[in-house]
């Protein structure tokens, strides 16, 4: 059964709060954006109606400074003659206090769409080889959380 686009972020929002938040960061992220594949989206049967980004990097849209990791699933919406209208960004994020090591990291995106050459569990194995979780292992976490912007 595919789903309206619009309970994206609750379906995520449910998810995040049913994994264990005692769990590694990285085993956490990962394994939640799993679980997130596995749910169907009626989105347009283009290639880059449903996508992901891997991104992390310091961010300023917080109250407090804040060095955040997601992955990001953006699924396509259209209006009634199937023309594009937006897209809705659900985000799966592991937010960490920044210091200057994590500042000095900087910014980092990688993107994933079907029938690009990779799988989509290859290309999450990617990610959690990413150079940037060496430098978080010994970190706890601020929060992690599941968040729905429209762009």
């Amino acid at each position: 059964m595919k789903h309206a686009i619009a309970a994206a972020g609750e379906i995520a929002s449910r998810l995040v709060e049913a994994r264990d938040h005692d769990e590694p960061a990285l085993a956490w992220l990962v394994e939640a954006a799993r679980e997130l594949s596995f749910v169907e989206f009626d989105v347009p049967e283009e290639a880059d109606a449903d996508g992901w980004l891997f991104q992390y990097g310091p961010v300023s849209w917080l109250p407090e400074p804040t060095f955040v990791v997601s992955v990001v699933r953006q699924l396509e919406v259209v209006d009634a003659d199937g023309e594009h209208e937006s897209y809705v960004q659900v985000q799966l994020e592991v937010r960490y206090d920044v210091d200057d090591d994590l500042a000095a990291v900087g910014p980092h995106s990688q993107w994933w769409f079907p029938g690009g050459g990779t799988s989509f569990d290859e290309w999450l194995d990617d990610v959690s080889r990413a150079a940037v979780w060496a430098g978080l292992e010994s970190r706890s976490p601020r929060d992690r959380v599941a968040v729905e912007d429209a762009v």
